[in-house]
């Protein structure tokens, strides 16, 4: 997939798009368990950020700090 076709791609595309690629990253599986999904709460947030010099999406449960330009 190019930046072309990614930057066409609908939220929910996006979603299943990047859950694909760390389930590809991490050797073809991952396992959730009840507990890990159960301790999801509201309150938790999780970021995303894009680090244009890396060309990397950053997937962060707080905020990361560093020039605002980079992300």
């Amino acid at each position: 997939m190019d930046e072309e076709a990614r930057g066409a791609l609908s939220d929910q595309q996006m979603l299943f798009t990047i859950l694909t690629a760390l389930v590809k990253k991490d050797g073809g599986e991952i396992r959730i368990t009840e507990e890990e999904m159960d301790s999801v709460t509201k309150s938790d947030m999780m970021l995303m950020y894009y680090d244009k010099k890396k060309k990397e999406i950053i997937l962060a449960m707080h905020m990361l700090s560093g020039p605002s330009e980079e992300f």
